[in-house]
């Protein structure tokens, strides 16, 4: 069975990438960003259903996937460019965005660089990252130390993983959601994704950037608020609403925040897509009346 069924696939080259995403229905268009260590293929539960109604692209973030990173910058800064370029070159100036993990900070990104570009914002399952790593204790960084291992300044971590990339990839899952609430199709596309030396390469480079070069970003826009209405849901079984409250914390970027928890883990459009749906339907369409 098709993960997305009607959609085309495309792959466009921009600055330093060749950008992997399918593209299906129609409508004002809404990008979709997944996170680590999956693909765009983590929107199928919903994919569809929004491509009732909008114009869906649901892309690869540069190095994840099927998309090529020709160059090593894996800032949340190239890769909010490379998906600005991306919806540009599919005729969409300004869009929507629902994201999640590191395509959730991607996103955040996005709208500090390209304010112009996004008209809306969905946040899942994700603290500012500059609020991660001043939270980072003992508790955390023992949820969270993938933030550290792969963030390594070396290529040990890509040598440990390449020779056991399955390995890690389900330890990965099972350690923030559990295995049994993926499709197998699913499964599968982030196997054969995990596989790929490039695509390990891009989580290490994605998590030294996170740790640095992002962190320089970040603090030099702290004190920048957007007006954009932003929706924030997070997993109630997960690590983001446990130290601090989520919505209180994005309100010192976005003004115009609102959000609740889901009873979920981390993968919350995997473990609850139908409530995912109904909250990001009723945000896009205040937005899109807005």
């Amino acid at each position: 069975m098709p993960l997305f069924p009607g959609f085309s696939e495309v792959d466009i080259e921009t600055e330093g990438v060749r950008v992997h995403a399918r593209v299906g229905g129609s409508g004002e268009p809404l990008l979709l960003l997944h996170g680590y260590p999956q693909t765009h293929a983590m929107w199928h539960p919903i994919a569809a259903e929004l491509a009732r109604t909008y114009t869906v692209v649901a892309a690869d973030l540069r190095g994840y996937g099927e998309s090529v990173a020709h160059e090593k910058d894996f800032t949340f800064r190239a890769m909010a460019r490379d998906q600005v370029r991306l919806m540009e070159q599919l005729g969409h100036k300004q869009f929507h965005v629902v994201s999640h993990d590191r395509g959730a900070r991607t996103a955040h990104r996005m709208v500090l660089d390209h304010p112009a570009s996004v008209k809306s914002l969905v946040l899942l399952d994700i603290l500012p990252t500059v609020e991660v790593w001043r939270l980072m204790d003992a508790w955390l960084a023992r949820k969270y130390y993938h933030w550290t291992f792969l963030a390594h300044p070396s290529d040990m971590p890509q040598r440990l993983l390449n020779s056991e990339p399955l390995t890690y990839l389900r330890a990965t899952l099972a350690g923030l959601g559990g295995l049994n609430i993926f499709a197998p199709e699913a499964m599968a596309e982030y196997e054969r994704a995990a596989q790929k030396p490039s695509v390990v390469e891009a989580w290490c480079g994605d998590y030294l950037a996170g740790a640095t070069t992002d962190l320089d970003h970040d603090r030099a826009d702290v004190g920048s608020i957007s007006d954009i209405p932003c929706l924030v849901l997070w997993g109630d079984k997960g690590v983001v609403g446990k130290q601090v409250n989520p919505l209180e914390t994005w309100r010192q970027w976005f003004a115009n925040v609102s959000g609740h928890a889901l009873d979920t883990g981390h993968f919350l459009v995997e473990e609850k897509p139908e409530e995912v749906l109904e909250a990001v339907r009723q945000h896009l369409a205040a937005a899109t009346a807005g």
